[in-house]
Formats: structure tokens, sequence, C-alpha cells
């Protein structure tokens, strides 16, 4: 993983390589030890086993691969936004920027994911020695997995705060405003979407399980608490447009007033040149609203938000599939 993901564009054939790799890697080790051995009907232990490995194999490719994805991204948001402010020669300070606290995440990441993957040891008394390789090789594939899902969480928002903190302030017109949080809420959007779609791959989790109704609950408010985590700055992005875009609009209104109750036939050309360009802006401004969130968008935050519910439907077919008996 590179320490500074902004250095150098990604290609979009090779995003997905490493992760891909990685996953199948897991998959192949766990096969190896015998985790990903069909379980026998009743092995409680076997079944958790298997599910685990995959699932915990899946998520870590899915979320490395959305950070490469994020950090993309992210690249070019904040290319387009200095572009528009004429900052562009300031690429290069603002990527070292995120870098060091890209650092700072992988630091803390990883801290996390180790202590969670202890206290989760001792709590099943997993710390013993004796243990069968297939759960040692769980254990040790515990860590990428919470190393990743913590990363994740840390930057989806992070790159976000940053650009709104250091480079939104910079585009002074306000077209180039609208423009930037249109960028800001379509970015942070995306990154939900993308987070979103990890929440999909829990129900591996309990395949073939009872789902006892503590899990149910815990998921339903862990889902809604990521939810609420991840679209309420989209939201907030939203409502900064819509009020801005209230007070651009009552500028230019008011202006255009004021243009017309100073006309006269001195000034007629002049006036006539003001109202014509002010009315281009008021245009303009009235024009950015329509792109803020469209057809596209609305598609993918629907099929986002279903894959939830259907990938619970299709753990479920298939283990009816699983079920029945073969002639």
């Amino acid at each position: 993983m590179k320490l500074n993901p902004y250095k150098e564009p990604q290609h979009h054939s090779s995003i997905g390589i490493y992760p891909l790799l990685v996953t199948l890697l897991l998959l192949c080790l766990h096969f190896y030890t015998g985790a990903l051995h069909w379980p026998a009907q009743g092995d409680v232990d076997a079944q958790r086993n298997f599910n685990s490995a995959i699932a915990m194999s899946s998520i870590t490719g899915y979320l490395w691969f959305s950070l490469r994805v994020l950090h993309q991204n992210v690249a070019s948001s904040l290319i387009s936004l200095l572009v528009k402010t004429n900052q562009l020669g300031q690429f290069s300070s603002h990527r070292e920027r995120l870098a060091v606290e890209f650092k700072h995440h992988i630091f803390n990441a990883a801290f996390l994911a180790l202590l969670v993957t202890f206290v989760y040891c001792a709590f099943e008394n997993l710390l013993s020695i004796t243990q069968e390789v297939q759960v040692v090789i769980l254990t040790a594939a515990a860590v990428p997995f919470w190393f990743f899902c913590f990363l994740f969480l840390f930057q989806v928002t992070s790159n976000t705060r940053y650009i709104i903190k250091q480079v939104l302030p910079d585009a002074q017109n306000e077209i180039d405003h609208l423009d930037a949080l249109v960028s800001l809420i379509k970015l942070g959007l995306t990154n939900a979407i993308f987070s979103m779609g990890a929440i999909a791959l829990l129900p591996i989790f309990w395949f073939k399980k009872d789902i006892p109704t503590i899990d149910v609950f815990i998921l339903s408010l862990f889902t809604f608490s990521l939810a609420l985590y991840l679209f309420w700055p989209v939201f907030k992005l939203i409502q900064q447009f819509k009020q801005h875009k209230v007070r651009v609009l009552d500028s230019l209104n008011s202006k255009i007033a004021t243009a017309i109750a100073g006309y006269n036939n001195q000034t007629e050309v002049q006036v006539a040149y003001d109202l014509e360009q002010l009315e281009n802006q008021r245009e303009a401004v009235e024009g950015v609203s329509t792109r803020i969130i469209n057809i596209s968008d609305q598609t993918r935050l629907a099929a986002c938000l279903s894959s939830i519910p259907l990938s619970w439907t299709l753990v479920k077919l298939l283990e009816w599939v699983v079920a029945s008996p073969s002639y």
C-alpha cells in the first residue's frame, strides 16, 4: 500500500489488481488450512470458520479496492477545484498534507486492528498455542480485515473535510463556489455508496446459521449509524449549497433591481450591458441546481440501498438451494 496514494494517478484497469490478488491469496490460504472445506451438517464451529473465511477475505479486498477508488476520486476532485481557483500549483502541497494524514490513519487503524483482534481472541479463549492451524490463520486474517475497516472509516470523510476547509474557501467566484459544492456532494455521495456496499457482504457471516435477535438489533443499529455517519456530511453540503444559492440569487436580484432603478437615457448602453451580465449570472446560478443529484446518482443510490436486503435474500436463497435434497 502506498503511503502517498495521491502521488500518481491510477489507471482504471490496475485499481483492483492488488485487492483482488490479496482476496484470492487469503481464500487459497483458508482453503489450504481447511477453513473452506464444506462444513458438515450441524458443525457450528466449522460453519463459523467457513463463513468468516469467505466474508473477511471478500470485505478486506472490497475495502482496499474502495480506498483506491476513493483516493483517485479525491485527487480528481482536488485537481478540478484547484483549476477553478487558478491554484493548480498547490496540488503537491495539498497531496503531501493528505499523505501525512493518511499515515496517521494507517497507524491508528493498525493499532485498533491489533487491539480488537487481541480482545476477541481473549474473549473467545483463542490465545492458546494448541489451536488448529485454520483457527490461527483466521485469527491472523482478522488483523487486515479490521485494519481496512478502520482505515476506510477514517479516510471516507476526512478527505472531504480537508477539501472543505482548505480548498473551498479559495473559490471566490460564486459560480465556481457552487460548482465546487456540487463536486464535493458527488464525492461524498460516491464514498457513501461504496461504503454501504461493504454492508451488503455482511450476511455471509450468517450463512446457514440462526440469527439471534440481539444480532439483528446490533447489525441494524450499526447499519443505521454507518449510514448516518456517511450521508450526514452529504446532507449538510446540500443544505449549504441551497443556502448559498439563495444568498447569491438574492444578491443578483438586488443588483438587477438597482440597475433598473438607476436606468436613464445617458447610461442606457451601460445599464443594458450590466443587466445582460447580471441576467446571465442568474441563469448560470439557477442552472447549477439541476446538477446536484441527477438521475444517475439517484439510480446508484437506489441500487446501493437495495443491495442490502437483496444480499440477505440471496444468502437465504442459497441456504434453501443447499438444503434441498438432490435426486
